[in-house]
């Protein structure tokens, strides 16, 4: 198991009341804390890159009764406010603003001219502006002078972002139809248009790759830079995916953000929804495997998820007798990219139901696809469910090598590793991978078997290779005395690199109260930073410092070799930000290799959300000077420092920043 229990509590404890370690840091020149000077939204976009730091201010509450940024003489705006982390400058942009980015040196604002009350596209309508507009401004000076800084007025359509940031340096936003020529086959071009790092004043409409209309792809995300859009047959006017309507809103669409001339492809096979889980993973240098859930009802093929239809019998556990026959379920689908592209490969149907998560794992050996099946949706085990326990409610991962043939090799179907996962919180609902094995946690009371000879039922850690095949079972003994060592975790997040996952560690599984310098139960959670051991890669390790954290919303991120994450102060039994109280939430850091330098930072806050802003693509090959996090005032009971924006009040959620980098 390898749990930390102590090394770290003399440096925890040497700030215990060092003012300097809870508000400013070490006082050196990296991770020293320093304010903006306005007040923000709790949920604030903040966006990291290089040396600029960039979120939104709030009029309504910076300052007393409020200040008007940008001269429309209303409190109800926000506005971007530009720091450089390496001068420390800070300017506020007057221009009310709905989504903000960073590419190179450039800061783009997606802006709606009936909030900023001005005609920034010059269309004449200067009494009631109407547009949704794309801006641009040097970051190093980003005060417009109107209407400077115009780009291309933007589509309203769709519920997604109205602009995409790649890590490999390209902004991709949808031009508003009315502002786009119209085109007839054979030409390509649509209202997407991309703007690349290295050509900021250049926009290029891209391609469609189905040369018979224009499409109008609705953003929807971005992973390891696939771009993901979402294209509606009622927009299109034309059937995108077989089934015979032009009815469906969320056809798959896929841009692959590295090609030299992007361009955009459909993949014909329609979601339930913008928001369904996709996943994309590199698996060579040229090419993706994209991970997702088609929709039966939407797609109108019948059942994607009847067993009896798979290539072998293979996918159906020997307790599962039913077939499912409805088509009301969300069914894994994958792409390999590069023969889906060429035209030579359709996307693949693995034939198992999914809902909220999708995976995409590499192994030394092969990829994998993986979703949660909601046992409620496999109509082929309703009698005895995926995990063979008797009921149907439980959420369980499956799993299937992405090989050609599909299920040549990698289909597993074992009883004896279907468990039933918790839905634990950290956004990964209880399921991910780390190097090339699958890490779960694993609800004994759900999945009706116990793991760990504890008669309490517990969500336990536990991990799996699939390169084992149909032998692979899951290993819940994290040590080496005798007995099961097994680890509870009540809370699981991704971090940046994927080189560790974040777990809230229980003390009530590890049966010790490990922050006992502060109090002695066992009701808490400490921060634990999860690996395979370097010298042993079968041994999963489990190391943190000795500090009770926010047990369900840790918030661990990781950023430079630290951690930064959310301490709980009522759990750890300590005033941490020294303001004569203990029911605060608190950022704290530690540095990952050593479990070193670990202190509290700044007051935090309580939003079920990460601790800490991080560049974007950092762990992806980016690069970001500095992080930031949100400080909530009004947790801090006493003393000067409650105004941290100098505004005049202390009820506010400032955004603070540290540098983290040369």
């Amino acid at each position: 198991m390898n749990l930390r229990r102590s090394s770290v509590l003399l440096s925890l404890l040497a700030c215990a009341t060092a003012t300097s370690c809870i508000e400013e840091g070490e006082g050196t020149f990296l991770y020293q804390v320093r304010n903006t000077r306005v007040s923000v939204a709790a949920n604030t976009p903040v966006q990291i890159r290089e040396r600029w730091l960039v979120f939104l201010a709030d009029e309504l509450t910076t300052g007393a009764g409020g200040t008007d940024f940008n001269g429309d003489t209303q409190i109800d705006d926000q506005v971007p406010v530009v720091v450089n982390m390496a001068t420390r400058s800070e300017t506020r942009v007057p221009i009310a603003t709905r989504e903000i980015a960073v590419l190179g040196a450039w800061l783009f604002m997606v802006v709606d001219e009936v909030q900023d009350r001005r005609d920034w596209n010059g269309d004449g309508d200067t009494a009631n502006p109407d547009d949704l507009v794309l801006l641009q401004a040097p970051a190093a000076s980003p005060v417009l002078t109107f209407p400077a800084g115009y780009v291309k007025t933007l589509s309203r359509e769709g519920s997604g972002p109205r602009m995409v940031v790649t890590r490999s340096g390209g902004l991709y936003f949808m031009e508003d139809d009315a502002a786009t020529t119209a085109l007839v086959a054979p030409q390509t071009s649509i209202n997407l248009i991309r703007i690349a790092s290295n050509a900021p004043s250049t926009p290029v409409r891209l391609s469609n790759n189905d040369a018979l209309n224009v499409l109008r792809p609705q953003l929807v995300g971005e992973e390891n830079g696939i771009v993901f859009a979402v294209l509606d047959e009622t927009a299109e006017a034309r059937e995108l995916n077989g089934d015979g309507a032009a009815d469906d809103e969320f056809v798959l669409a896929l841009i692959n953000s590295e090609d030299a001339t992007p361009v955009v492809k459909s993949t014909a096979t329609a979601m339930a929804s913008a928001t369904a889980p996709v996943r994309a993973l590199k698996v060579t240098n040229t090419d993706y495997v994209v991970a997702y859930l088609v929709d039966e009802a939407a797609q109108g093929a019948g059942s994607l998820n009847n067993y009896t239809a798979a290539p072998n019998a293979n996918w159906r556990p020997t307790h599962c007798s039913q077939d499912d026959l409805d088509s009301t379920d969300q069914v894994l689908h994958f792409v390999r990219y590069g023969a889906w592209f060429a035209g030579t490969e359709a996307p693949v149907n693995t034939f198992f139901a999914g809902e909220d998560r999708v995976l995409v794992v590499k192994t030394t050996q092969r990829t994998y696809v993986a979703s949660v099946v909601p046992e409620d949706d496999d109509g082929n085990c309703l009698a005895n469910g995926l995990n063979n326990d008797g009921d149907t409610d439980d959420r369980v991962l499956r799993w299937i090598a992405t090989t050609s043939p599909l299920g040549t090799v990698g289909v597993f179907a074992s009883a004896n590793g279907l468990v039933a996962l918790a839905n634990t919180p950290g956004g990964t609902r209880g399921v991910s991978d780390l190097a090339g094995r699958f890490i779960a946690v694993v609800d004994e009371a759900a999945d009706e078997r116990n793991y760990d000879g504890s008669a309490t039922n517990n969500t336990l850690i536990a991990w799996l290779n699939p390169d084992s095949g149909n032998s692979a079972s899951w290993t819940f003994d994290h040590g080496t005395p005798a007995g099961i060592q097994a680890s509870g975790a009540s809370w699981m997040g991704e971090v940046a690199d994927r080189t560790r996952v974040g777990v809230a560690f229980q003390e009530s599984v590890f049966g010790a109260s490990i922050n006992a310098a502060r109090d002695q139960d066992t009701t808490d959670s400490v921060p634990t930073f999860v690996r395979f051991d370097p010298g042993n890669t079968n041994d999963l390790d489990f190391p943190g410092p000795a500090v009770a954290i926010d047990a369900d919303n840790a918030g661990v991120v990781s950023v430079a070799g630290i951690a930064l994450y959310r301490v709980d102060e009522n759990a750890d039994n300590f005033d941490w930000n020294g303001d004569g109280d203990r029911n605060d939430f608190v950022l704290f850091r530690t540095r990952i290799s050593d479990l070193g330098d670990s202190f509290a930072v700044s007051t935090l806050n309580s939003s079920s959300a990460p601790a800490a802003f991080i560049g974007i693509g950092v762990g992806q090959g980016d690069s970001a000077i500095g992080v930031a996090f949100i400080a909530d005032e009004s947790s801090i009971s006493s003393g000067g420092s409650r105004d941290l924006n100098n505004d005049g009040d202390s009820n506010d959620f400032v955004v603070r920043w540290m540098r983290v980098g040369p």
